[in-house]
């Protein structure tokens, strides 16, 4: 990490004016970089995450945003929702270090209807834990254990989570054994799982219907680092390329579009997209979330992949089912729910609880619930979450 941040700091002598805001367009797919967005791509992995929007206009757009958080505070509803970020398998996240993560956040995230969160990493249980380094020199193949699923899931404090995202970045780090396993593991651990399949006629949506509320959940994954889909097996993980501009969305409105049809009041999707250790969102992100209300019917956008929170907005749109008017509600990242990165704003996570109301003979969002959270690792290698 030293002689990385040595050879980074004479790139920084040279880019630091012009990176230190955001890249208006970088795709950040692995597969597509060329040898100079690998050296941004590293600058701001390793040595200087952008302090700014790609252009004011960014920042001024999310500053005009206002969204009234309860923070916390309880409201009575038909539904309600919390929705976390990245679970990601960290060396640190263990039974023993983690036996009171859960103390003071517990209660509040696990008692809603519906939990759900990003699952970043396969979890095949024949092979030996691959975790996160704390410098990513070279390709990395995470996979996760039991122990540390469990420590996602509440250490058995609380109910755990009732649909997890399997779509991300990390889908096929242990290849097609993978996505199959890990399917497997959590249909064991009876929690449903939508962005992979186990075959083609298997779908990788699902809806969940609770107090006679149907929520259509969804995910996709702008990227799968190193590789591509698998030829001829691409349902295995809901890929398209987001972060590139005018991307197809033709994969994300036939899911929609069944949702819609097989009954689903509430269109949610988990999307992994945009840029690692920005504060904003660049402007083809934004593009993407209002093409996705517009288009597809989106209600709920829960955005992730770049580690740290980014803002979160209410958006008007017409719905292109039923053509009435409609608010969505997206956050571009939730950040890190259980990681441990080497940023401090990535330790950092929020979380929400969405609640739902049948208003005429209309679901909508009624209120959102807003808690932010603080890892904490003590003296003693504890982790806390504060």
């Amino acid at each position: 990490m030293f002689c990385i941040r040595v050879l980074y700091f004479f790139v920084h002598l040279l880019k630091k004016r012009e990176w230190s805001s955001a890249k208006v367009q970088f795709g950040e797919n692995p597969v597509t970089m060329k040898w100079h967005d690998i050296i941004y791509f590293g600058y701001k992995y390793y040595y200087a995450p952008p302090k700014k929007a790609s252009s004011k206009k960014v920042e001024e757009y999310f500053e005009q945003q206002d969204i009234s958080y309860l923070l916390a505070k309880p409201i009575n509803s038909t539904l309600s929702i919390s929705v976390g970020g990245d679970l990601m398998p960290y060396e640190c996240i263990n039974r023993k270090q983690c036996e009171n993560l859960w103390d003071e956040v517990g209660e509040w995230f696990f008692d809603a209807d519906i939990v759900t969160a990003n699952l970043e990493t396969p979890i095949v249980e024949k092979k030996a834990a691959s975790l996160v380094p704390e410098v990513m020199l070279s390709d990395m193949g995470f996979n996760g254990s039991k122990e540390q699923f469990h420590v996602f899931s509440s250490l058995g404090k609380y109910k755990g989570y009732d649909i997890l995202a399997t779509a991300n970045n990390h889908s096929l780090d242990m290849g097609e054994e993978g996505v199959l396993e890990t399917a497997y593991f959590l249909k064991r651990e009876g929690v449903k799982f939508v962005g992979t399949a186990i075959n083609v006629q298997e779908k990788s949506y699902e809806i969940i219907e609770k107090n006679g509320i149907k929520i259509g959940f969804l995910a996709f994954t702008y990227s799968m680092n190193q590789y591509l889909p698998i030829e001829g097996k691409e349902y295995l993980v809901n890929y398209l390329p987001l972060n590139e501009p005018n991307c197809d969305l033709g994969k994300i409105k036939e899911q929609c579009k069944e949702l819609n049809e097989a009954g689903a009041d509430i269109l949610f999707i988990h999307l992994h997209q945009g840029n690692a250790y920005q504060k904003y969102p660049c402007e083809h992100s934004i593009t993407l979330y209002h093409r996705l209300f517009e288009e597809c019917g989106i209600d709920i956008i829960a955005g992730g992949h770049p580690h740290n929170v980014q803002p979160a907005e209410m958006y008007d749109f017409t719905c292109p089912y039923t053509q009435k008017e409609k608010k969505g509600f997206a956050i571009y990242s939730l950040g890190d729910f259980i990681a441990y990165d080497i940023f401090k704003d990535c330790q950092k996570p929020v979380m929400l609880k969405l609640h739902f109301d049948t208003i005429g003979d209309e679901v909508s969002l009624v209120g959102i619930e807003r808690k932010d959270g603080n890892l904490v690792l003590d003296k003693e290698g504890k982790l806390s979450l504060e």
